[in-house]
């Protein structure tokens, strides 16, 4: 019997391939499993690719990292992340720790808030579901919020205007306040343990990348292919052809590669993809995150962990900090930061290198550009998913011809979504039950 071919060894193939009960083949065309989840080195300090901070919350997946994967080799750190904004730092999340902004701008989003919610001004937005991201901007945290911080945090990040995107992808990703956590976060009493992320587990040795490798060492009843990726799916033959000129006979496939990059390997087989699936692929939009891998002289001169920065002065939407979340990932007596720009296509590495070092003294996260060590520039292809109004039809439109040949997708890329790491690997495993039942 042909083995279920798996596309892609990020954390999602490895879940699949781990709760496979059947004959399986992991193909990476990368030098290594893990996907974005690889840690590198530059001159002694290790950078993920930005933060990659783990959270499980499901109970076999926390047993699995605890007992078998990582046992006994987690680091549990509680979030110092801050934004900043006019001139100051203040605490994230934005909506409850507005206390130390200007008065003005404290007043606005307060009074904004309360509009929205309680006032005559928010009633048409309360009586209907939001219809695009703006609107739920807007609804549960009025216009205040929206204009001094969500809608121009989120533009830079997703690249368009919030009004441009669904609420779909929203859930437990962006807080919705109380009247009390905003009046308390006015005060200076507010809280920064809000949201999904309040705490996080990382790796003790390794960076983030020795979960993907513990994940590997545990594999069975499989192959690995690294430094190999196919070329075209014959989804009718179930035949793969791969780029060291092999074709491989398959049962199934569990696709974690990316939405159009699949539906183009089919397209270029010999059983070819319906137009309207090729057109809908086009429609797939994501942006390229280029992050600036910098290192600087001394210890950090801001305890934050990362830091959001919604003002246009700033090209950058978010530094982060590997050496104050977890200070053995840098050398001593260095600050090391991962500085993020989202964009399709229009940046340079050399452009992105440079703004990261302006964005880091504007910042105040280090003091000036003569203690830089160094700064290099990498990119993540469709980074971030753009759940606009063309999203949910084209995906619609590619997922039924999967299901009809019979092709399973998961993960962050597979499943063309925005998630998390935990995420991909319960969507790996959810592949892999409907696989076993076959």
């Amino acid at each position: 019997m042909d083995p279920t071919l798996i596309l892609g060894a990020g954390l999602a193939g490895l879940s699949a391939a781990h709760f496979l009960q059947r004959p399986w083949h992991l193909i990476e065309k990368t030098d290594r499993v893990g996907g974005l989840i690889k840690t590198e080195l530059i001159e002694g300090c290790s950078f993920d690719p930005t933060g990659h901070w783990l959270h499980l919350r499901d109970p076999e997946i926390r047993e699995l990292v605890n007992t078998l994967w990582l046992p006994g080799q987690l680091v549990s750190i509680q979030r110092k992340a801050g934004i900043f904004s006019r001139g100051v730092f203040t605490r994230f999340p934005y909506q409850v720790n507005t206390h130390g902004l200007p008065p003005e701008v404290v007043a606005e989003n307060l009074m904004g808030y309360v509009e929205a919610i309680y006032g005559d001004k928010g009633r048409e937005l309360r009586e209907r579901e939001p219809r695009n991201f703006e609107e739920f901007i807007l609804r549960y945290m009025g216009e205040g919020f929206a204009k001094n911080f969500m809608v121009p945090y989120n533009q830079k990040l997703w690249t368009v205007h919030p009004r441009e995107l669904s609420a779909a992808w929203v859930g437990r990703f962006v807080p919705r306040p109380t009247l009390k956590e905003v009046v308390d976060g006015a005060l200076g009493a507010g809280s920064d343990a809000l949201g999904y992320n309040a705490s996080f587990l990382y790796p003790r040795e390794g960076g983030i990348e020795s979960l993907a490798r513990a994940m590997l060492r545990h594999l069975k009843g499989g192959e690995v292919s690294v430094r190999t990726e196919p070329t075209a799916i014959d989804w009718k033959a179930r035949r793969v052809t791969l780029s060291d000129g092999r074709a491989l006979g398959y049962s199934e496939i569990l696709s974690t590669i990316s939405l159009p990059h699949l539906v183009g390997l089919l397209a270029r087989g010999a059983s070819g993809v319906p137009d309207e699936v090729r057109a809908a692929a086009g429609r797939l939009r994501a942006t390229t995150v280029t992050y600036v891998c910098v290192a600087a002289r001394g210890e950090n001169r801001q305890p934050w962990h990362w830091i959001y920065l919604p003002e246009l002065e700033f090209k950058t939407y978010r530094i982060g900090s590997p050496s104050a979340v977890y200070a053995p990932l840098a050398t001593p007596n260095t600050a090391t930061f991962y500085v993020e720009y989202s964009h399709h296509g229009e940046l340079s590495p050399a452009q992105c290198e440079q703004d990261a070092v302006e964005d880091l003294v504007r910042s105040q996260m280090i003091h000036s550009a003569d203690e830089l060590l160094f700064s290099q520039a990498r990119e993540i292809p469709h980074a971030y998913v753009l759940y606009d109004d063309a999203y949910g039809a084209a995906k619609a439109e590619i997922l039924r011809f999967l299901e009809h040949a019979r092709i399973l997708t998961a993960g962050r890329y597979g499943q063309w979504e925005y998630s998390s790491m935990e995420d991909a690997i319960l969507g790996g495993r959810a592949s892999a039950r409907v696989l076993n039942g076959r």
